[in-house]
């Protein structure tokens, strides 16, 4: 019986006050075999509400709850499977530190104590070991903070987004000012949130954006915000019980084909060559997974050469 309303009571108590009901529940046919049944009925009332009849239907749903079930133990198995290579993911990772702690300490030593009594070749050898070396490092601080933000189990809290970004473009201070960027931010919205995700989350943005900036023009990076409507947030598939903002970062930097707007969030994918534009690819995946943690949606629109805008909706409450 699916209706908890209609649990054992008497008939008339059942009927009392409602239009229609639902319930499910166990026979065996003929031949012995377990069904699962679905009645769904319409309770028709007279003018003094008192119940002239019941019309409804009935179903068999034994496959569909199978299936069901199947689909909970696979959802069950994945998850599982989801954990596992969490906790793989970070235990390999941190690993992996010392013993590339060592090839890059030893070969600075190498570098300079011994690099004059290497040829060229020695010694552009012992530079690319360091620079994959450095490349390697960069790539386990990447995984481990992809591990760490997939296991957060920290408390919500109500953050002023404003604050946030703020403290983040301080912290981005020098590149800004090298790079002669400007960056105009309204005033954000206050939302309930893991403080230290939501600051990964806009600094991961903002130093993409600088990072993929055109190299003859100013970068401009704009921050907005809007509540989203009901429309908006039936469009979106959200609960309209539940208030959204949408908040964009928008840049006029290089931008890229909108047919690979999905690619850019997945681990490990670029869309440029590393040699102009190092980096592991992981950014834009912790990105996903922070707003995936926070009940939200990230999402990118960008065309080559006129910029790039990610939208993040974010409940106001969790």
């Amino acid at each position: 019986m699916t209706d908890p309303e209609l649990q054992n009571v008497q008939p008339e108590e059942a009927l009392a006050g409602r239009d229609s009901y639902r319930l499910e529940y166990e026979i065996k046919d003929a031949q012995g075999v377990a069904k699962i049944l679905s009645t769904y009925a319409k309770i028709i009332r007279d003018n003094e509400n008192n119940v002239q009849r019941i019309i409804g239907t009935t179903r068999d749903i034994t496959q569909l709850k199978e299936h069901e079930k199947i689909l909970e133990e696979k959802i069950e198995e994945l998850n599982k499977s989801n954990r596992e290579l969490e906790e793989f993911a970070y235990v390999a990772s941190h690993d992996m530190q010392e013993p590339l702690r060592k090839i890059s300490t030893f070969g600075q030593r190498l570098k300079s104590q011994f690099s004059e009594q290497l040829n060229e070749d020695g010694n552009i050898f012992l530079t690319r070991m360091l620079n994959a070396s450095e490349n390697m490092r960069n790539l386990i601080d990447n995984l481990l903070e992809f591990s760490k933000v997939s296991r957060n189990k920290q408390p919500y809290e109500k953050i002023d987004l404003s604050a946030v970004v703020k403290d983040v473009t301080d912290d981005l201070d020098m590149q800004i000012d090298e790079t002669g960027t400007r960056i105009s931010v309204e005033t954000l919205p206050v939302v309930q949130a893991i403080p230290s995700q939501m600051r990964q989350l806009f600094f991961n943005l903002l130093h993409n954006a600088i990072k993929f900036r055109k190299k003859d023009t100013d970068l401009v990076i704009r921050v907005t915000q809007k509540k989203l409507s009901n429309q908006e947030k039936k469009t979106y598939q959200l609960p309209a019980t539940h208030e959204y903002y949408c908040i964009k970062v928008s840049d006029n930097g290089i931008g890229f084909e909108q047919q690979y707007a999905e690619k850019i969030f997945q681990l490990f994918q670029r869309l440029e060559a590393k040699s102009e534009y190092p980096g592991t690819g992981i950014g834009l995946s912790i990105c996903r997974k922070i707003v995936t943690n926070h009940k939200g949606q990230i999402f990118a629109e960008s065309e080559p050469g006129k910029g790039t805008t990610f939208s993040i909706i974010l409940p106001q409450d969790q």
